[in-house]
C-alpha cells in the first residue's frame, strides 16, 4: 500500500481515505474480498483441494482463510464447492 501511495503522490492516510471513498472497503478489505471471489470461482470450477485453492489465492494460513471465507460468504469452502460446483451435484 506505501508503494501504491507514492505511485500516486498521496500519503497514506490520504490514500486509504480515498480508497474507501471510491470502494466501500479498506485497500486491506478490498484484497482479500478480490482473492476470496478468485476462491469462490475455483471451487465453482475445478476440484481442487481447499489448500491449493487457498494457497493459489495467496493465502498460507487455513484457519484464517476459512475464517474469513465464512465470514464473506455465509459458507465454508467445502459448503461453498458442494452447493456451487457444477461437477460435484448429483441430480
Amino acid at each position: 500500500m506505501e508503494q501504491l501511495s507514492s505511485l500516486f503522490a498521496v500519503g497514506r492516510r490520504n490514500f486509504d481515505r480515498r480508497f474507501i471513498k471510491a470502494t466501500g472497503n479498506t485497500p486491506v478489505e478490498y484484497a482479500q474480498r478480490v482473492k476470496i471471489e478468485a476462491a469462490k470461482k475455483a471451487f465453482e470450477t475445478s476440484r481442487k483441494t481447499v489448500n491449493e485453492v487457498m494457497y493459489d489465492v495467496g493465502y498460507s494460513d487455513a484457519k484464517a482463510f476459512r475464517e474469513l471465507f465464512r465470514k464473506l460468504t455465509g459458507l465454508s469452502p467445502l459448503e461453498y464447492r458442494m452447493r456451487y460446483n457444477k461437477e460435484v451435484m448429483v441430480w
